[in-house]
């Protein structure tokens, strides 16, 4: 895999439980003025039309609708990351196989392969 690109693939049962018209969006959040990369990173349901008009996000490749912040790509580069989903208590959820504290682990160059 090239080192500037990443991929993001969904399950079936991600896939399954992404209703007509939702978008996943892989979004980033800044947590420090002092460093533009400080942040963590979090995984949601939206309005495929509201994720089209966000400033910020970008509609990744592929036919899932997956969208991502800009400020999370130089964070993904190089990286598979599969989107999974499944039904606790009756609520859809949604994760990704990205560790815990990868906001963290990221912006310290401590992730896996990096």
């Amino acid at each position: 895999m090239n080192p500037y690109e990443f991929e993001v693939r969904l399950t079936p049962a991600a896939r399954e439980m992404l209703q007509l018209g939702e978008a996943l969006v892989i979004d980033w959040h800044r947590l420090a003025v002092c460093c533009a990369g400080a942040g963590e990173s979090s995984l949601y349901v939206m309005k495929e039309e509201g994720a089209r008009k966000r400033r910020g996000l970008v509609r990744l490749k592929g036919e899932d609708p997956v969208y991502a912040a800009r400020a999370i790509f130089p964070h993904l580069a190089g990286r598979e990351i599969k989107l999974d989903a499944r039904k606790v208590l009756g609520f859809r959820r949604f994760t990704s196989d990205l560790p815990g504290d990868f906001g963290l682990r990221s912006v310290l160059g401590r992730l896996p392969g990096s």
